[in-house]
């Protein structure tokens, strides 16, 4: 019995939730004209009065992480410094992105010409490249004041300088113009004697010396005392000798410094240890600089005017006889010398004009003939 209470109340439960169909109830009024039914009004949910809408939790988590992933990104490869190179070696890197090559170029080049004195080009490279600055290339960081130097002492470059030219051969190659004058100028004191040159004498060189402008290599510039002494050294060269009266080989080779071997190889066509005559012409070696300055003067010397000698001839007289019947009498000159030397010595006096200011008399002599 007490089972059959249990079934019964279970059946009676369920058919309060599953109601038999003729049992149910017909949600809506429904009309009565169609018989079609209208469905259960919706239960209304209250609207949100203010605010923004809310994103999903995890949307919202999602583009959190996305954003913080975006930053540590740029953190990372962020390009906060600037790689300087010269042609393809990194010379190092500074802070920040506002630096330009050719800036950098602009300042080297500005720099190497208050060194040397002249404009210059360099011959390599100079780019930049932005990068980040990370540990790993912290070392390279450094600043523009320690970057310049070390960038002139890697370039080389080409100036524009002034070459000294002897005889269309390259001799010395300075800054400047103005530097190459000053080196000739200090030649040419040199080489003169020690009581320099007159006020009126005319200077030049004896070989064909030119100041050229052109664009050599850096590593060809030479100081003003380095070029000077090149200049001055002394190098063997040759020149003709007249043999004159009582000469001899070996008189001629200690008077040129030589040897008598050196003279043969000088003079393969004449058999110089045959023998020499007075009027011979041969090579001599002589030391000279690379270049020689020739210093002509113009000097007015009184000198005496010799007197000349005429000769009669009486055939009154007997032969052997002989008298002079004018005592002659030497007259004076005012002439007008040029002297030419090189490198302060004398090599030619020459005459160019004479004034008489004292007529010479002639010796008369007169010699029988009979």
């Amino acid at each position: 019995r007490h089972g059959k209470r249990e079934g019964g109340e279970a059946l009676a439960e369920k058919e309060k939730i599953f109601p038999e169909r003729e049992k149910r109830v017909v949600y809506g009024s429904g009309n009565k004209k169609t018989g079609k039914r209208t469905p259960p009004p919706r239960e209304k949910k209250p609207r949100r009065t203010g605010g923004k809408r809310r994103l999903p939790l995890r949307r919202s988590a999602a583009l959190t992480i996305a954003a913080v992933i975006l930053i540590l990104i740029y953190i990372l490869v962020h390009k906060n410094g600037t790689a300087v190179f010269v042609a393809e070696e990194t010379v190092g890197i500074l802070e920040g992105r506002s630096y330009k090559a050719e800036q950098i170029i602009q300042t080297v080049e500005g720099q190497l010409e208050s060194i040397v004195g002249t404009k210059v080009k360099l011959n390599q490279e100079i780019t930049t490249k932005g990068v980040h600055i990370s540990k790993k290339n912290q070392k390279d960081v450094c600043t523009m004041e320690h970057l310049l130097p070390k960038i002139r002492n890697l370039v080389t470059y080409k100036a524009e300088a002034a070459v000294v030219m002897v005889d269309n051969a390259r001799a010395v190659v300075l800054p400047n113009s103005a530097k190459a004058e000053e080196v000739l100028r200090q030649v040419q004191t040199d080489l003169l004697p020690e009581n320099g040159a007159p006020e009126d004498a005319k200077l030049s060189w004896v070989e064909d010396v030119q100041i050229v402008e052109e664009l050599v290599e850096s590593s060809e510039l030479m100081e003003v005392d380095e070029a000077v002494s090149f200049l001055e050294t002394k190098t063997e060269a040759t020149q003709p000798y007249t043999i004159q009266t009582g000469d001899a080989l070996y008189l001629i080779a200690i008077e040129f410094n030589t040897s008598i071997e050196r003279l043969n190889e000088l003079n393969p066509d004449s058999n110089l240890i045959q023998g020499i005559r007075a009027g011979q012409v041969i090579t001599v070696p002589v030391q000279k600089p690379r270049i020689s300055v020739k210093s002509i003067v113009t000097e007015e010397q009184i000198s005496v005017e010799p007197k000349t000698t005429e000769t009669r001839y009486d055939d009154s007289k007997p032969a052997g006889y002989q008298r002079v019947v004018q005592q002659g009498r030497a007259g004076q000159k005012k002439s007008v010398i040029q002297i030419t030397s090189i490198n302060g010595v004398v090599t030619e006096e020459q005459e160019i004009s004479k004034e008489i200011i004292t007529e010479p008399l002639p010796e008369i002599i007169v010699k029988g003939t009979q």
